[in-house]
């Protein structure tokens, strides 16, 4: 398979990574209708208006594809080429925010097996939660509203993961409890497309779920790895 398109498919995806078509990650998408196992049906976000153009490129791209043959290698080839929503926006090898335009030190991707990075929220209103609860919340400081699920509680703090929006365009029916405003008080992820900082570092980073693709900031508090902790979170960069 010729890796320019590869690199043509990916690029003309939404990279959203929101999980509609059924898998985690637009680049494993694109590595599936690379084989054939998939459509580009399955992703709903290209038959909106905005990726029109993008839908008729991919389809232009796949039909005269050979498919046969093409399982053993995709995979591999997807590997060798770094992709995510932030390798868009690389320059001379630095990490872009989308809406800010500052420069990131590294991209944050989920720990291994998991849908997204998780963080540790802080609800200032008494509402009755548990693990297991979906919730949707507006961290202070984004306009975008959040859907995640509650995979940990600890001494009053809730540990998520990203779940959403994609139950707006898949129709999925899930009960979210609207907790409000809720403060990151920390990001749990591996480190993708940069070097693991040491503790007590102050970084600046885009978490792969982030719709916006916008620049976070934080300390170091733990690295393992390529696994870190990062607590202190703000949306201003300095």
């Amino acid at each position: 398979m010729d890796n320019k398109i590869i690199k043509e498919i990916l690029n003309l995806l939404p990279k959203y990574n929101c999980k509609a078509c059924g898998y985690k990650r637009c680049d494993i998408f694109a590595g599936e209708l690379l084989k054939g196992t998939t459509k580009l049906e399955k992703c709903p976000f290209l038959y909106r208006e905005d990726f029109k153009n993008n839908l008729k490129e991919l389809t232009e791209l796949l039909k005269d594809i050979d498919f046969k043959g093409n399982g053993d290698n995709i995979d591999k080839d997807i590997k060798n080429i770094k992709c995510g929503r932030a390798e868009a926006h690389k320059i001379d090898d630095r990490l872009i925010g989308v809406l800010d335009g500052y420069s990131a030190d590294f991209l944050l991707d989920p720990l291994p097996n998991e849908l997204s990075c998780r963080e540790t929220l802080m609800i200032p209103f008494n509402i009755s939660l548990k693990v297991g609860d979906y919730i949707q919340y507006r961290p202070l400081g984004c306009p975008i509203p959040h859907f995640a699920k509650i995979i940990e509680e600890k001494q009053g703090l809730y540990v998520v993961h990203i779940e959403g929006p994609c139950h707006r365009i898949t129709g999925e029916e899930k009960n979210y409890i609207n907790v409000g405003i809720a403060l990151i008080l920390a990001f749990e992820g591996t480190i993708i497309h940069g070097k693991s900082p040491e503790v007590g570092h102050t970084v600046k980073f885009i978490p792969n779920h982030c719709m916006m693709q916008k620049v976070h900031s934080g300390v170091v508090v733990e690295v393992e790895g390529n696994r870190i902790y990062i607590e202190g979170i703000d949306l201003k960069v300095w």
